[in-house]
């Protein structure tokens, strides 16, 4: 079997992984890069031919034209490990979650992807399948990005598991201790991502750390409080629900937000939605996406659980807003932003281009936050678990503290190498 990670060795996010075998060829992720000067908009905005030349798309034989793929492995449904697809031939089959599928089709719907998702194969967690001569079992994992998946590959008389991005501390935590408890046995090779090592001296908060602490600032604030987070964020806002529930506190959603939560429903029942008990009251700001939200058919749903305008000035105190630009920019307008608290629940250096504003506007920010990647301490204990052969670092700028930290053999690759197996 021979492996090219065609990009990832030495970064973070654009993950795209190619396995051969002697029969088959697959595909595990195909993201987009979150380091250079790329965005998604430049996926929308440039041709094929662009992106080539410029090498945002790696130049990989049988992917775009000329079929040659016998399958796409997708780990979950953040851009930088599926951002790519839209460029993939339609004939070749992309194998996902549930849960992947539907957040993807909602950010393809909300234009915040060109990803128009075709030939999709949902796959279940811990049920193999087989494609070709190469046996495929996924694994539910814990993450930030809502039913992620990692994959077990086994051919060629070898056997690797890719982790994608997974940590040991958010609501799923259940499915990390599970594979520590219980190993998965037999690791040729552990294709493991490593984000965190360039963060290692991060405070470990967890998920439900993130919950407390939230559940104890509203308590305490008599003040006005935003949220600032991922709408795809599951966890996360679960965590918000769950303070709100504690201290008789409204939460306040974007209608993109409760649209999100909405395409779950049927997939996870802890997905908390608009009708339960009152408590979650959605604000119709004039944006692009309440437009989207309107214009979808049955989505008029939400407007049992308006809220208006003249509400959220009144009420104040007792509510938890999500954030957004225009949002923000309503309280604004209005005077009611000075004195309020923003907890602010995402990576810190998205705060950078919004600090200046935050000050000006007279807001104190709490910022609550626990990583979508596994600490060093749960990486360390995940690889002493499975005591692989081999580990290839991925998903990381510091593959060279891998050998630092784990005590087993370390296969350093460079992006585009083919390396046999």
């Amino acid at each position: 079997m021979h492996l090219i990670i065609h990009r990832g060795t030495h970064e973070i996010g654009g993950s795209c992984i190619e396995l051969q075998t002697e029969t088959a060829t697959i595909l595990i992720d195909f993201g987009l890069p979150l380091s250079g000067e790329y965005r998604s908009d430049d996926v929308k905005k440039k041709s094929k031919q662009q992106l080539l030349r410029e090498g945002l798309l790696p130049d990989i034989d049988g992917l775009y034209d000329n079929p040659a793929f016998d399958a796409i492995f997708i780990s979950h449904a953040h851009q930088d490990h599926y951002g790519l697809l839209s460029f993939v031939h339609p004939d070749i089959p992309i194998y996902m979650s549930r849960g992947t599928k539907e957040l993807i089709n909602v950010s393809y719907t909300f234009n915040q992807s060109n990803c128009d998702l075709k030939n999709i194969r949902t796959v279940d967690s811990w049920k193999t399948f087989v494609v070709k001569d190469i046996k495929v079992t996924p694994y539910l994992v814990d993450h930030s990005g809502f039913d992620a998946m990692a994959f077990l590959i086994e051919a060629d008389g070898k056997r690797l598991f890719y982790t994608g991005d997974f940590r040991g501390h958010g609501r799923k935590k259940v499915l990390f201790d599970a594979i520590i408890k219980k190993p998965i046995k037999n690791i040729d090779f552990l294709i493991m991502e490593g984000t965190m090592l360039s963060r290692e001296d991060e405070e470990c908060r967890t998920e439900k750390d993130i919950e407390k602490e939230m559940t104890a600032l509203l308590k305490s604030t008599g003040k006005l409080t935003l949220l600032s987070c991922s709408s795809q964020n599951i966890d996360r806002i679960v965590s918000a629900y769950r303070a709100c529930m504690k201290t008789d506190t409204l939460l306040v959603l974007d209608p993109y937000t409760a649209y999100v939560l909405y395409a779950l429903k049927d997939i996870a029942k802890g997905v908390p939605q608009y009708d339960w008990g009152g408590k979650m009251r959605i604000f119709f700001i004039p944006n692009k996406y309440t437009g989207k939200v309107l214009n979808e058919k049955g989505m008029y749903r939400f407007g049992k659980a308006k809220i208006t305008k003249e509400e959220v000035f009144s009420l104040g105190h007792k509510m938890l807003v999500k954030d957004s630009f225009t949002m923000r920019s309503i309280l604004r307008n209005k005077r009611l932003l000075s004195g309020s608290t923003l907890i602010y629940s995402q990576w810190e250096g998205y705060f950078r281009e919004q600090e200046v504003f935050w000050k000006e506007s007279k807001v104190e920010v709490v910022k609550l936050h626990a990583s979508g990647h596994a600490y060093l301490r749960d990486l360390v204990k995940f690889v002493n678990a499975l005591k692989p052969k081999n580990i290839i670092p991925i998903h990381t700028e510091n593959a060279d503290k891998y050998g630092v930290y784990f005590k087993t053999n370390i296969v350093m690759l460079e992006d585009g190498k083919k390396h046999e197996l």
